[in-house]
């Protein structure tokens, strides 16, 4: 189940649609973890990580450059490597290259930790 859980996020996340993967397959109680550094503080429940999305999509008025891996999959883990290069509305011009870890229990995404700088 879990490597359907991986390749279901991988293609909701390729075609943009993060508040879909995140609807259709994290759990009430995920935990979203940042890296301390970040300004956005890291979240807990599906309604503040919605939330919190919605926010950061709402800045960006560009995107130059957006790839997501193949997931790397364990027993209750998954991972993948997200490289995103967006232009924000107050023309910033933003990288991020991540790894991104998830964990998997009861068929649900039950926490997300970011890895980047």
């Amino acid at each position: 189940m879990i490597t359907t859980i991986a390749n279901q996020l991988v293609k909701l996340l390729r075609d943009k649609r993060f508040v879909d993967a995140q609807e259709q397959l994290f759990a009430e109680d995920a935990i979203n973890q940042e890296p301390e550094t970040f300004k956005e503080r890291s979240v807990f429940g599906l309604k503040a990580m919605i939330q919190k999305e919605k926010r950061f999509l709402s800045t960006i008025k560009q995107w130059n450059h957006f790839e997501v891996s193949e997931p790397l999959i364990s027993r209750n883990h998954f991972s993948i490597r997200m490289m995103t290069d967006v232009l924000l509305t107050n023309n910033q011009k933003v990288c991020i290259d991540e790894i991104i870890v998830y964990e998997v229990a009861n068929d649900k995404i039950i926490k997300e930790q970011f890895f980047y700088s």
